[in-house]
């Protein structure tokens, strides 16, 4: 024994891991939502202790799957208030029952986090854009696979 274990699941289990992942976030009264954080991201799943920077409510259903991925869908398209100036570093899915589905990195437009987002310039040697207080963060094209 010992050994390293080096699960593979094929693409129709992965799609339906990501059906799942859907309708647990969709359970419960309300919307599911993703929060961008400022802070560093906790260790832990779940371990966020700071107020989110802002909260995008998504529709419901909260996505659809497209191409073998996951594309998460805000309800509004103008976009979410921002309640803390600063630049989101990371961020959580969070079901429409309060259940924490996933967290992952936050950058603009242009970058690879898994959050990408838009609502301000991003600074030189940065790769999340400033947000103000006040402004909106709109959800860019997002996906989970």
């Amino acid at each position: 024994r010992g050994g390293v274990m080096t699960w593979r699941v094929g693409p129709e289990t992965s799609l339906v891991q990501l059906a799942a992942t859907i309708v647990l976030a969709d359970t419960g009264a309300g919307n599911a939502r993703v929060r961008l954080y400022t802070t560093d991201r906790p260790d832990d799943l779940g371990g966020a202790t700071d107020t989110p920077q802002s909260e995008i409510v998504l529709a419901k259903p909260c996505a659809t799957l497209v191409g073998g991925v996951m594309v998460l869908h805000p309800l509004n398209g103008d976009g979410a208030m921002v309640l803390l100036t600063g630049l989101p570093r990371w961020g959580e899915l969070v079901s429409a029952a309060g259940v924490i589905v996933t967290d992952g990195s936050v950058t603009d437009l242009d970058g690879d986090g898994d959050f990408r987002v838009a609502g301000g310039e991003t600074p030189e040697g940065e790769t999340s854009p400033l947000l103000y207080a006040g402004g909106l963060v709109l959800l860019g094209e997002t996906s989970l696979s």
